[in-house]
């Protein structure tokens, strides 16, 4: 297999799609590719269509970055990153105050020890119930509340909340 990332160029003939995948037969085997969700409609592809494309491939699938049908023009394709909004913001950023996911664990009833801890993708909060029992909260920038498990007191990343109490 080659190699992850790597930019290709190929061409063929669309065997099959389904949403914004679709599979190219050539004469270098067959790829399976992505155009996109926003580039389904604007590139119309379908069963018998020649195409040639150019993309990256990554280990599941080829993601392509230019198109042309049959002898037609290429057409440049556009991608909004995963956590793109249409406006512009990137979710993973935005919202990235824990006051929110600290609200949430105060709201359950938990009084907050120490700071939260910021992960790529969620807050790490260590709470207390009213009987003593430790909580380890995950929790979205937006304040949902993803998991929660009985925390290990011993954990060095719980140290200083405790030693604070």
């Amino acid at each position: 297999m080659k190699h992850a990332h790597e930019q290709i160029a190929a061409s063929g003939t669309v065997t099959s799609g389904f949403a914004r995948r679709f599979v190219v037969e050539g004469k270098d085997g067959k790829h399976l590719a992505d155009i996109g969700a926003d580039a389904v409609d604007l590139v119309g592809l379908h069963e018998g269509d020649e195409v040639t494309f150019k993309d990256r491939r990554k280990l599941s699938e080829i993601k392509v970055t230019e198109i042309a049908k049959g002898r037609g023009e290429s057409m440049r394709l556009e991608r909004k990153h995963k956590h793109e909004r249409k406006n512009g913001h990137d979710r993973r950023r935005a919202c990235r105050d824990p006051r929110a996911a600290v609200a949430a664990v105060k709201l359950e009833g938990f009084e907050v020890l120490g700071e939260p801890r910021e992960k790529p993708k969620h807050f790490e909060i260590l709470g207390r119930s009213t009987n003593g029992k430790f909580i380890e909260f995950h929790v979205e920038p937006d304040g949902a509340i993803g998991k929660r498990k009985p925390a290990d007191t011993r954990e060095p990343k719980w140290a200083s909340a405790i030693a604070q109490k």
